[in-house]
């Protein structure tokens, strides 16, 4: 019987890579106006610095940080962060969150739940401090119970540290559990590989067909708390 949800955020509640390109595109006008370095060639930037500050910082929630990829990227084009990076990062969440709304039955999916006294649960790999601020904007805050992320136990999924914290703040058994994400390796088998039952978010993204080893949702108003069991 299952007695909690626990969920993803990025790509899973809301389209992420949709925000992501919209906030980036923002940073990019801002690059322009300031520094004459034109949009693709920042992105390019953008994507370099992003990488050094992943390599630097092998795990932990720290190495999604904007205001570190702003700053890597004002180093790379030679320009002092001390003046930029916060205004950058600033731009950047700002654009982000304007744009946010949750996938289409992501909210009704959530007051069943709590509907049906099942507890519910964030696992997530990145900053505690931006994720509370997407719950927030996507509406949902009153309707998660608990929320692990990589900023606090210092390692990512698949790691089963995230798994078992989020299992241990929600006070149930794997088995009792069951759990949304986008990302296959990351999120679903790390879950299922802690012996939680996987629902693999897919939506409109393209995915390997010959995978039927997990239920794929393409809309939250598919799935009925019947389904969890």
């Amino acid at each position: 019987m299952i007695k909690g949800v626990i969920f993803d955020i990025d790509g899973t509640l809301f389209d992420f890579h949709a925000n992501d390109k919209i906030a980036v595109n923002k940073l990019c006008d801002y690059v322009n106006k300031n520094f004459e370095i034109a949009g693709n060639e920042f992105c390019d930037i953008f994507d370099k610095a992003k990488t050094i500050i992943k390599t630097r910082l092998s795990d932990g929630g720290s190495r999604h940080s904007r205001t570190l990829h702003c700053q890597a990227a004002l180093e790379l084009m030679n320009q002092s962060p001390f003046k930029y990076a916060m205004e950058m990062n600033d731009i950047y969440w700002n654009e982000f969150f304007k744009n946010m709304k949750p996938y289409d039955g992501v909210v009704e999916f959530l007051q069943s739940l709590k509907a049906n006294n099942i507890k519910t649960a964030i696992c997530t790999d990145m900053t505690a401090y931006v994720q509370f601020g997407k719950l927030k904007q996507l509406g949902i805050e009153n309707l998660i119970d608990v929320m692990v992320t990589s900023q606090e136990t210092g390692i990512e999924k698949p790691s089963p540290v995230m798994f078992k914290l989020a299992l241990e703040k929600l006070q149930i058994e794997a088995s009792e559990a069951a759990y949304f994400g986008d990302s296959l390796e990351r999120d679903i088998e790390g879950a299922a590989n802690c012996g939680l039952k996987a629902f693999w978010v897919v939506m409109n993204r393209k995915v390997d067909e010959s995978i039927k080893k997990y239920q794929k949702v393409f809309s939250y108003r598919d799935i009925n708390i019947e389904d969890l069991n």
